[in-house]
């Protein structure tokens, strides 16, 4: 829910004026409730400064993002023994980080607007040791798991069966996980970001063989990191090798039928905590033949890459300074990475609208010849419904009520109806109209050419969009979508009362593979989410995992229209998108995409992590807030064209009205910020919806001293001439003389050469 602060100083007057928990979504005017000795006191000071220097501090808005960063088996009692002072490491965020984004930035921009939102942010770092209980607990259990599934894994294999699969062990996520929720919720500040680096024990082979390789001044047969020795040594390190291991889903994240998951070494949490093992691995994934955003093997530092032998005899906690610094700077680009797209990920697009009351319609639409068109009633039942994963998947991740990430004040309600594709029409005629192929040629023995069908999803889209707002035909009726609203959805704004969002579902029982622009399972437009499944086997996508070629289920879009639905309503970007400021370019990286997320072909999860949650809730109070400060920066601009500014032109009684509400709009403004860093959303959105009654009044108060300011034409004239002026004039006039000379010259010659030919 976040953090409440108490009105500082005289403003605790105020406390009942301001009060989110009867007024959610600002909608009175909250001046009017302050007490009028308050109002000529306090908020009556003047700061002297003009409209300009006013408007330029209230562009400086920002946020500032407090992030833990803990630090696990980092004190000599980790992988190498390698010892990390919480000072030190400190400073490399100072310094690695010091040229991050410190603007809100968008994915998806409109034309003559900017990727840049004039809202700040800062991110405040805190480096801390854990409990070495902690330590030691994860280092037990990933050493034990590791141990006890190598020995399972030798017995197979004696017994002729090898699944050993690209080499790496798998290790269920939770078995770190609920240590390091447990150590999180045991915590001081929940409100904050937690990110655990972990630096566990490596496990050797010896120690699963039970030689008990541990040698003396060598705990847990760890051998330094940086340790002269002679060959007869470094040929037993090579014998004796450390077991390669990575995280996979188990339980509620199992992956789905027909979706291979991909391991991870990082995982994020659906409270704000997320980790990264840095000695799992290392693990690579992404693109298979071509595109952006692959993880290799370095990607992700580990110690492994910074040995270094024989320069001079180190123990196991010392280790060269230049290599230690070099690992460092890695580790703070890796959590500078995970800000970017967990903590404080870009918009998909802009503004966001805050519905008050927003409806999520499923319209099932199959081709299933026992299915009949049936619409639900008012509470979205429907007798003898046919299943649909999709939508189960949706109510269940959103809550009764979208609870998890409705904002308060605002409801959310579903409702569905199941059609018939062989009985609709118009639900045929944009099947139709959007159905594409596609031909390819493929090596199967010889060349063999294939043509694929798919479905245009622009197409869709603008054709069912014309069918529904087309209020004559009855389609959004035949669909049983009684609170459509042609028009009703408008891309400037950042409030709606009413908003029904139709899911479209087209649930076919074909065996063939249909997807959407033969790639997506789903897709997110402004008004709708249309999404596709079929009845084929799983299929194979153009991504790779430790080699391995990643395959997706066809018949169940569940995480594909989830992930759509999100980005359509509360504008949550795909994980693996960021918009950098510095390329001004959309930059893809898949490094978080293997943990628990909707987006991408990775995970097979459907869960909401914090960083989804916490995306669509502040993208509302963005929006909210980018709207006061847009409209209050044209009111104050209003008169720079003239050479004015407002405090010339308003009269004295105006002016301290408009002093006034300035100063409760700018109280408003720093109270959003401050609760935006505390995470409560609901406090924040509150002051950034109040905002626009003082945004209004000012620009009434502007509107009013505009009936005496009048334009006029004058001519352009100096008062105090200059001896360059005058210089300019008298060359004017003295050429102005010359020429009438030369003109009067000219005639008079003329006239005497006249008469003289007379006189001949």
């Amino acid at each position: 829910a976040g953090q409440q602060l108490p009105l500082d100083g005289g403003q605790a007057t105020a406390a009942l004026s301001f009060n989110p928990a009867t007024d959610p979504f600002g909608e009175v005017d909250t001046y009017k409730l302050l007490q009028q000795a308050d109002i000529e006191g306090q908020w009556s000071k003047d700061d002297g400064r003009n409209a300009t220097e006013k408007m330029l501090e209230l562009l400086k808005f920002g946020s500032v993002l407090h992030v833990d960063v803990k630090l696990v088996g980092y004190d000599g009692d980790g992988n190498y023994g390698l010892k990390v002072d919480e000072a030190d490491f400190l400073r490399y965020f100072e310094t690695v980080l010091e040229e991050h984004e410190k603007e809100a930035m968008v994915l998806n921009h409109k034309d003559g607007s900017s990727h840049r939102l004039p809202l700040n942010r800062k991110f405040f770092f805190r480096v801390l040791k854990a409990r070495k209980s902690l330590s030691d607990a994860v280092n037990e259990r990933i050493r034990s798991l590791l141990i006890e599934s190598r020995r399972k894994q030798n017995a197979k294999v004696e017994e002729g069966v090898d699944d050993s699969g690209s080499g790496g062990l798998i290790v269920p996520y939770t078995v770190v996980d609920d240590l390091i929720r447990k150590d999180y919720m045991e915590s001081e500040m929940t409100q904050t970001h937690t990110i655990y680096l972990l630096n566990p024990k490596r496990v050797m082979l010896s120690e699963v063989e039970g030689s008990g390789a541990a040698k003396k001044g060598e705990p847990d047969g760890q051998k330094p990191v940086f340790k002269e020795g002679g060959e007869d040594e470094k040929a037993e390190e090579k014998e004796d090798v450390a077991l390669k291991y990575w995280y996979n889903t188990v339980g509620k994240d199992a992956p789905i039928k027909g979706f291979s998951s991909c391991g991870t070494t990082m995982w994020a949490g659906v409270e704000r905590y997320m980790w990264i093992d840095l000695t799992a691995g290392p693990i690579s994934y992404g693109p298979h033949t071509s595109g952006d955003g692959l993880v290799s093997e370095f990607s992700v530092p580990h110690l492994d890459n910074f040995q270094v032998y024989g320069i001079q005899d180190h123990s196991a906690g010392s280790h060269p300074y230049s290599f230690v610094q070099e690992y460092l700077a890695e580790v703070v680009a890796i959590v500078g990475k995970t800000c970017d797209t967990l903590i404080e990920p870009s918009l998909h697009h802009f503004p966001v609208p805050l519905v008050k009351n927003l409806k999520l319609h499923l319209v099932h639409i199959t081709n299933d010849p026992h299915v009949r068109t049936k619409h639900a009633d008012a509470y979205g039942y429907i007798d003898g419904i046919p299943p649909c994963e999709p939508w189960d998947t949706i109510k269940r991740e959103l809550g009764d009520k979208g609870r998890r990430i409705t904002m308060q004040g605002q409801t959310l309600s579903y409702n569905r109806s199941v059609v018939q594709l062989n009985d609709c029409k118009f639900c045929l005629a944009a099947y139709a109209a959007a159905m594409r192929s596609h031909t390819s040629t493929v090596l199967r023995g010889t060349l063999k050419t294939q043509v694929h069908e798919y479905l245009d999803s622009k197409e869709l889209h603008k054709q069912l969009l014309t069918f529904l707002n087309k209020g004559q035909l009855g389609f959004a009726r035949d669909m049983g979508i009684t609170g459509w609203r042609s028009g009703a959805y408008d891309e400037e704004v950042s409030y709606m009362d009413e908003w029904t969002v139709p899911v479209f579902v087209f649930d076919l029982q074909d065996e063939n593979l249909i997807l959407l622009d033969r790639f997506n399972q789903a897709t997110s437009f402004p008004e709708m989410v249309v999404a596709v499944q079929t009845n084929s086997v799983a299929a194979a996508v153009d991504f790779q995992c430790t080699d391995e070629m990643v395959t997706m289920n066809p018949s169940d879009a569940s995480r594909a229209t989830l992930a759509a639905l999100l980005q359509t309503v509360w504008g949550v970007a795909p994980t693996h998108e960021h918009f950098s400021g510095k390329s001004n370019k959309t930059e893809i990286s898949y490094l978080w995409s293997t943990s628990r997320t909707p987006f991408g072909p990775f995970s097979p999860s459907t869960k909401l992590t914090f960083a989804i949650i916490d995306a669509a809730k502040r993208n509302m109070v963005y929006s909210a807030l980018n709207a006061s400060i847009a409209q209050v920066s044209k009111v104050m601009e209003q008169y720079a064209k003239f050479g004015k500014h407002i405090e010339q032109v308003l009269l004295p009684g105006e002016h301290l009205h408009f002093v006034r509400r300035w100063n409760v709009l700018k109280f408003k403004t720093s109270r959003t910020g401050t609760y935006l860093s505390l995470l409560n959303f609901n406090t924040a959105l509150f002051y950034a919806r109040s905002m626009r009654h003082d945004v209004k009044a000012i620009q009434n108060a502007v509107l009013r001293a505009g009936q005496f300011v009048h334009s006029y034409v004058g001519c352009l004239h100096d008062e105090k001439p200059s001896i360059l002026s005058f210089l300019v004039y008298l060359f004017a006039g003295s050429s102005l003389v010359i020429m009438a000379y030369v003109l009067v010259h000219s005639l008079l010659a003329r006239r005497r050469a006249h008469q003289f030919k007379k006189k001949l």
